[in-house]
């Protein structure tokens, strides 16, 4: 008795042409999509749909914003702003994701235990902690420049005194600008900002004590 012969995906009948049945047994629909490329043969000598593998690259999201990423893990806004960066994320019930630190690089750990980004933050946020007085690290100030809507990452907000504080480490034209820049912002946003550089942090209580007026 002659094999039946059906499509292997399927189980409907082989395509059969001017009497002769396809060696593959396809039928003709997938016959078709083979013809198109949709199907292809695996390792294994199995048919595989090309459509279905594209459909889960598709669906794929980025694991920070959630967009649809086409088969990477992250998306190209996402990528372009933080491929130099490390960025620490929540993740909960493997669906819900929350930015805890955007720029990353926290390796130094202060006597209270918080993590700053270098060594002259450090001396600061000690000497804070030291004399009791409460400090939010890069606390985020949000302003409005030409309609659009902006942040600054501070590098310590005093909530008892409702000031700032940024400390200017380093030289350069472009960061000279930045510095003008941010400090236009905030007086602009009637905020208190206290600034600090290398040079005050050989004594900060000198710097600091008076304008917090602690002894």
């Amino acid at each position: 008795m002659a094999e039946k012969l059906v499509c292997p995906i399927c189980g409907e009948p082989t395509r059969v042409y001017m009497g002769n049945a396809r060696k593959d047994r396809l039928c003709g629909k997938h016959a078709d999509e083979l013809k198109a490329g949709k199907l292809v043969l695996d390792e294994k000598g199995n048919f595989v749909s090309t459509e279905k593998e594209e459909s889960n690259q598709n669906e794929l999201t980025c694991i920070i914003c959630g967009q649809i990423s086409n088969g990477y893990h992250f998306c190209k806004d996402c990528y372009k702003k933080y491929k130099d960066k490390s960025v620490d994320l929540r993740i909960k019930n493997c669906t819900e994701t929350t930015i805890l630190d955007e720029y990353g690089n926290r390796k130094y750990t202060c006597e209270d235990g918080r993590k700053v980004r270098s060594l002259q933050e450090k001396v600061i946020s000690d000497f804070l902690f030291n004399n009791k007085i409460r400090a939010i690290y890069e606390k985020e100030v949000y302003y409005t420049e030409n309609d659009e809507d902006k942040v600054l990452h501070p590098d310590f907000y005093l909530p008892d005194y409702d000031i700032y504080i940024e400390h200017y480490g380093m030289t350069g034209k472009k960061y000279e600008q930045m510095k003008e820049y941010k400090e236009r912002i905030y007086k602009e946003n009637n905020l208190k900002l206290v600034v600090t550089c290398p040079e005050d942090l050989s004594n900060i209580a000198a710097k600091l004590k008076p304008i917090l007026k602690i002894n």
